[in-house]
């Protein structure tokens, strides 16, 4: 060490390392220390369809390229869709918690889920061109249909959504085909299937009798990698974000106010409503 800097050894030989340089090279190193042990910045919670297609698009692709999950539950909102453009966002704040029959509902999940399914990556070689949306229609009366992403890469890259199947077996047989013949066809990659607001929520769903056939080919198989659910709890409104491979995020927004929504906490496991609610409660 000398008066002007410290002596560092180098290919050549000893060499004056100016003082200056020191000691912005330990605070450099000393600011990444610091960024490390920082915080993970808080979850984003989307506010317009464009971007909760966005997140999901991205939390689906990173669920099925780097995890393997290629049997997945989304659940798309669709207040806003529906009601967002009425004044002042009056019905569409009114709304959160009830969305419509399904054939109302249906007429505004289809496009939405079809910008999803164009926006999905299951791989890199397409060129940059979207994928060719196919809608088939299964039944009228439920609200339900069949999406086909197929991709510019070929068939190993298509995707195929289910949208709002129900409790009804037609819909377990329908699972089952779509798994054989696409999904999970034996001797072949496996390929991307996604349930898209189906109207069950858990086990109690289907009723005593056919609650663990439903667990069996459904709930312990399909990964609810994308949810964003809304809610009025103590006149507030609560949005519940599941992202993968994030946490459950609860976040709550007053209804009144203009104000970005706030997070309140995460859980590991998607909370009751009796957990938001005691949430809601505390502020």
């Amino acid at each position: 060490r000398s008066q002007q800097g410290t002596l560092l050894r180098n290919s050549v030989g000893w060499v004056v390392m100016p003082k200056w340089i020191c000691f912005y090279s330990v605070c450099m190193l000393a600011s990444m220390a610091a960024g490390l042990s920082q915080p993970a910045r808080s979850p984003f919670l989307p506010t317009q369809p464009q971007s909760i297609v966005r997140q999901a698009a991205a939390a689906i692709s990173r669920a099925f390229t780097e995890d393997g999950f290629n049997k997945q539950t989304i659940r798309l909102p669709l207040s806003e869709s529906m009601y967002g453009d009425k004044e002042e966002g009056f019905v569409a704040d009114r709304a959160v918690g009830w969305q419509g029959g399904p054939q109302e509902t249906y007429r505004f999940l289809s496009p939405l889920s079809s910008d999803l399914l164009r926006q999905v990556e299951t791989t890199e070689q397409t060129g940059g061109l979207p994928p060719r949306i196919k809608e088939q229609v299964l039944l009228d009366f439920d609200g339900s249909a069949l999406l086909t992403a197929e991709s510019p890469a070929g068939p190993l890259g298509d995707v195929q959504a289910l949208l709002q199947p129900n409790t009804d077996d037609y819909y377990l047989d329908t699972v089952s085909s779509i798994e054989e013949q696409f999904s999970d066809t034996a001797d072949k990659p496996k390929r991307l299937f996604l349930l898209v607001n189906p109207a069950w929520r858990d086990r109690s769903s289907w009723g005593f009798f056919g609650g663990a056939k439903a667990q069996k080919l459904i709930l312990d198989r399909y990964e609810t990698t994308y949810a964003l659910d809304q809610f009025v709890v103590r006149g507030k409104k609560v949005s519940l974000l599941k992202a993968w491979p994030e946490d459950w995020c609860v976040f709550l927004t007053p209804l009144d106010s203009n104000h970005d929504a706030k997070l309140l906490k995460t859980f590991p496991d998607r909370p009751s409503y009796a957990q938001m609610d005691e949430l809601v409660k505390a502020c």
